[in-house]
Formats: C-alpha cells, sequence, structure tokens
C-alpha cells in the first residue's frame, strides 16, 4: 500500500497539520510525532484527525516514543508504532560528485512503496516566481519597443495597439492577484477587571519635613486645616400659658362589659374634634346586668368634668370647651377596649374663657439648642469644604479631606442664650453659637497618580492597562493605623481598572501575537481564519475584511494582511 511519512514539529498545532495531511493522495498517513508535542495535548486533536482522514477514506497511523501519545492514540483506535522500520538499501558505490546526496531536513522525507525518497528540485518561492515573471515581461516588452522603432512611420495598426492594452490588462491583474490583494484582521482583545492596593502613608507636613525631603514613593504629605463657623439664630416661642377659664359640665360614662370598670381621677375623654375633658374624680363604672325580660342594661354612672387647657394640637381650649351634648373616647385605650365604654354629655358644657400667652420654657430652649447646634455643623463643614476650594483656587492644587468621620470633626465652641429667657413671656428669642470644624487634607492628584502607576507595573506581561478604564471615581481607602504624636495616619488605597491583552503590533507583545495569528491563517478562507483566531486567549471579537471583494482567501503573504485593534462602539 502507498504510505506517505510526515514529520511533525513539537509546536506544531493540529491545523497546520491537516493542511499538509489533506493535500496528499496516499491511502496510508504515518505520523512520526516527537515526544511532549501540542498534538498530544488534547485527545480531542486526534480524534479531530483521525475524522478527517476517515472521511477521504484515509488510514492514519501514529509513530512516536511519547508514552501519553501513545495511550491517547490507543484510545482513539489508531495504531501506534514506536519507530519506523526501513530495510537498508545498499547501492554500488560510485564517487562522481554529482551522485554525492547531501542530508537534508527532516520532515522533508517521504516513503513511496516502502523506500525512502527524496526530492532534489529547489522549491520556488513565490517572490521567486514574481520575479522571474518581471525579468520575462521586462525582455518582452524591450523586444516590443525595439520592433516598434523598427516599423516605418505610417498608419497605426489597431490590432496591435488593442494586443498591447489587453497584454497590459492582463499583466496588471495578475500582479494585482499577487501582490496586492490584502486582509485586514481587527481584534477586540479579551479584558479583565481588576483591582490594587497599596499601602500609603499621609504624613503630617509640619511634623515630618524630613520624611517628606526623602522623596519616598508611598508617602504623601498631609495637612490639618480648620476654620470657625459662627451663628446667632432667631425662634419661634412654642409653649403657651393658659390664663382662661376651663369649660365644665356632667357627662355620663357607659359600661357595656358585664364586669365593674375603675377609672383614675383626671382620666381623659375627647371628642371627635380633638378636646380633651377630664373627670374630675375618681370612680369604678358597674358593669351591664340583665333584667326580667333577659334584655342586658348597660351600667352607666355620671360625674363632673373640666376642660382641658390645651387641646390635642396643643391649642388653648377655652372658650371653643363650650359644647353641645357630645360623644367622647377614652384616647388611653386601646380601639377595641374604645368602644366597649365610653362616656356623653347630655348637656351642653359652659364656662370657658380664652386667654394664654406665650412663654420661654426649658423645652424650648433645649430644643433651640439642639437645632442650632446640629445646623452648624453641617455649615462648619460646608465652610472647611469651601476654604479648601478656595486654597485649592489660589495655590492651583487639589487638595482633598479625607471623608472618614474620625478626621472630620467638630467642637462646640460657644452657645449663648440670655440669662432671664427661661420663663419669659417673649413671642420669640435668640440663640448664639459657634463651631470648630478640623479634618485632614492630602493631595488628591498625587495620591491618584500614585495607585496609577502601581497598576500598570502590575498588568501581565502581555497584557496593558487600558488608559480609558483608570477612573478617580474607583479610587477607595481605609485607616489602617495612627500615629497622633508623629502626625502620620497609614492607610490601604485602593483603585480599579481594565486589564486587556495587546494586539497592536508597534509593542512587543502585540508584534508577537501579529506574527503568531499570520503565520496559522495566510492563505485560509475568512471564515476558517475567523475560526482559528476566535479561539485564541487573548481575542474576544475578531472581523476579517479582505480586498479586492472578490477574493475569498487571505493572502499567503503575511506582510499583506494587516493586525489591527477593533474601534469601540
Amino acid at each position: 500500500m502507498r504510505r506517505q511519512v510526515i514529520y511533525v514539529e513539537v509546536d506544531e498545532e493540529i491545523s497546520s497539520i491537516y493542511d499538509r495531511v489533506k493535500r496528499l493522495t496516499q491511502k496510508e498517513i504515518w505520523l512520526v510525532v516527537p515526544r511532549k508535542a501540542i498534538l498530544f495535548q488534547s485527545a480531542v486533536n486526534l480524534k479531530i484527525l483521525k475524522a478527517k482522514l476517515k472521511d477521504s477514506d484515509r488510514k492514519l497511523l501514529i509513530v512516536t516514543s511519547d508514552p501519553v501519545g501513545r495511550h491517547l492514540a490507543q484510545q482513539n483506535g489508531i495504531p501506534v508504532l514506536s519507530k519506523i522500520e526501513v530495510r537498508e538499501l545498499h547501492a554500488p558505490k560510485d564517487d562522481r560528485p554529482e551522485m554525492s546526496i547531501e542530508p537534508i531536513q527532516a520532515r522533508r522525507n517521504e516513503i513511496l512503496k516502502d523506500l525512502p525518497r527524496r526530492f532534489t528540485e529547489k522549491k520556488i518561492t513565490i517572490g521567486e516566481l514574481v520575479k522571474e515573471f518581471r525579468e520575462k515581461n521586462k525582455n518582452k516588452i524591450k523586444g516590443a519597443r525595439m520592433t516598434f522603432e523598427a516599423m516605418e512611420f505610417g498608419k497605426p495598426n489597431r490590432k496591435f495597439i488593442g494586443l498591447i492594452l489587453l497584454f497590459s490588462l492582463g499583466l496588471f491583474m495578475l500582479i494585482s492577484y499577487i501582490a496586492l490583494p490584502g486582509a485586514t484582521v481587527s481584534i477586540r482583545p479579551k479584558f479583565e477587571n481588576i483591582t490594587h492596593t497599596v499601602n500609603i502613608t499621609l504624613a503630617d507636613k509640619r511634623k515630618n519635613q524630613n520624611l517628606l525631603n526623602q522623596n519616598k514613593p508611598n508617602v504623601i504629605a498631609s495637612e490639618r486645616i480648620s476654620t470657625v463657623t459662627k451663628q446667632t439664630k432667631v425662634f419661634n416661642t412654642t409653649s403657651k400659658r393658659f390664663d382662661g377659664v376651663n369649660a365644665t359640665g356632667v357627662m355620663r360614662i357607659i359600661n357595656s362589659t358585664d364586669e365593674d370598670w375603675e377609672l383614675k381621677k383626671d382620666t381623659r375623654f375627647q371628642t371627635e374634634e380633638g378636646l380633651i375633658f377630664r373627670i374630675q374624680e375618681g370612680l369604678t363604672v358597674p358593669g351591664a346586668t340583665v333584667d326580667e325580660a333577659g334584655k342586658t342594661i348597660n351600667g352607666e354612672i355620671q360625674v363632673p368634668c373640666a376642660a382641658n387647657p390645651f387641646d390635642i394640637y396643643d391649642d388653648p381650649i377655652g372658650e371653643r370647651g363650650n359644647i353641645e351634648p357630645a360623644e367622647f373616647k377614652i384616647p388611653g385605650l386601646s380601639a377595641y377596649n374604645q368602644k366597649l365604654i365610653w362616656g356623653v354629655s347630655d348637656a351642653p358644657m359652659a364656662g370657658g374663657v380664652t386667654k394664654y400667652e406665650r412663654v420661654v420654657m426649658a423645652e424650648d430652649i433645649e430644643a433651640a439648642k439642639k437645632q442650632i447646634q446640629d445646623n452648624l455643623i453641617l455649615m462648619a463643614r460646608d465652610d472647611l469644604r469651601a476654604y479648601l476650594e478656595e486654597t485649592n483656587r489660589l495655590n492651583n492644587s487639589n487638595l482633598v479631606l479625607m471623608d472618614d468621620s474620625r478626621y472630620l470633626k467638630t467642637e462646640l465652641v460657644d452657645l449663648r442664650i440670655s440669662d432671664d429667657l427661661e420663663g419669659s413671656s417673649r413671642d420669640k428669642f435668640e440663640v448664639f453659637a459657634e463651631v470648630k470644624a478640623e479634618g485632614v487634607a492630602y493631595d488628591f492628584n498625587q495620591l491618584y497618580e500614585l495607585l496609577k502607576k502601581e497598576l500598570k507595573t502590575r498588568s501581565h506581561p502581555d497584557m496593558q492597562i487600558r488608559d480609558d478604564s483608570i477612573n478617580q471615581d474607583t479610587i477607595t481607602y481605609e485607616v489602617i493605623d495612627e500615629d497622633e504624636d508623629s502626625g502620620q495616619l497609614k492607610i490601604t488605597a485602593s483603585i480599579e481598572g481594565i486589564e486587556e491583552y495587546v494586539i497592536e503590533p508597534t509593542l512587543e507583545a502585540g508584534l508577537r501575537f501579529s506574527n503568531k495569528v499570520k503565520e496559522k491563517i495566510a492563505g485560509l478562507t475568512a471564515e476558517e481564519a475567523e475560526s482559528i483566531v476566535s479561539n485564541f486567549p487573548e481575542v474576544d471579537i475578531v472581523q476579517i475584511k479582505l480586498w479586492p471583494f472578490w477574493l475569498n482567501r487571505l493572502p499567503r503573504i503575511p506582510d499583506n494582511i494587516e493586525i489591527r485593534l477593533m474601534e469601540s462602539n
């Protein structure tokens, strides 16, 4: 049986091996594979190769000493040999120089009909073919020019001119087909988000001038800044003193339960409008009884009552307590119990007179103090930031405050009110307060540049950090240690970015990648090339465009294939 021996390189991939095999006509293909070859990295490679050859009715045999390769081949049902047994042939000795045969590259040896054979012809490259064609064409053009000059001046030969034009057009198309075809491979590289953390010391420049003069890489100057904010605020007096007369009357309290219900003195009863009346004595409301006819009779009792000075909305009641007969609920009970016991008045309440004045009470003063202090603390922090912004504008700097509450402090320095304020009758009163705000500021630009530099140095050799992915908004930090005496804060700061594979041939890693891609896809169809390139670990998306438009394969000359970075949408 005719067979062909193919010698496989250690780093040769299955696509290259198949390209070499598919052009052969022999029915039996022997692959001589070295140890640790890429072909033996996966059983799938052998399975695919066997299936491809089986489709074309050819048989595959593996020759290798690699134990892993032998095992994988046996798993896929492929015959395996450890070496090729070749019968040694002896030819008559011939001392003629032309019969001397030099060894050639191992991978070009072939065995045809069980005998080795070598090709002595020199392989002609595409460049040599073009050069030879141009030399022949140059001689033809030179001969044509001499013939034209030898012609007598006379009437032009249209047939000859048309032949020249046709020949030139064909020549141009041939050169275009060989030298001009091009392909553009646009690739979007794979990427991943990365975070890098750096330990940094913030050194107070007033206490650490010597340290800062050493220009250590992870030391940033800081400084404490402070502002004082003052405010005098006018408050409305909310407390009232009732000097009028409360309305009075009689209330009948009804108990619908079968048990007695005890009520204490000053128990509140409330109208639908929110007016409050209090009973003037403690009492027990008897429970309901059943008469001889079986009818339930609610227990009830009458009691004197008087209006409260203020209603539930803290407004004076006075003459508003002079109400017509009404129904009352006990607001201190649950909604369920309010339906079991209630009060009613059978006659109007009377005698109420409205008279009151506003008086500054202790609770008014405490509420005013809390309000001005809380408000002034917010104002003090805003003033501190405003002061820092003005400093940055004047000094063309970018100082920012640490947002940690431990280092952005406020202190109430002064709080003053009138000595005779409490108990005085007035509608308004003033409170004066003074708050000091203090914080730690540092140069944000210096922090950002330090983190960005550290992030870029941590990328993979074949990858790079995308510049537009490094955003100041991703910076975070946490205080891990503080030495108040030396004025040093140690923080751990983090920054995020996007790391992607280098594609551009202008960079060393990109050039290696570009050459690898061109080697794998030269001469393939666009679909085959896209399938191969998309399986590269560096590639996320690939698009291939051919020129001229009638081409269906990529150029075989790698220099005519351009690798470029896909533009972002």
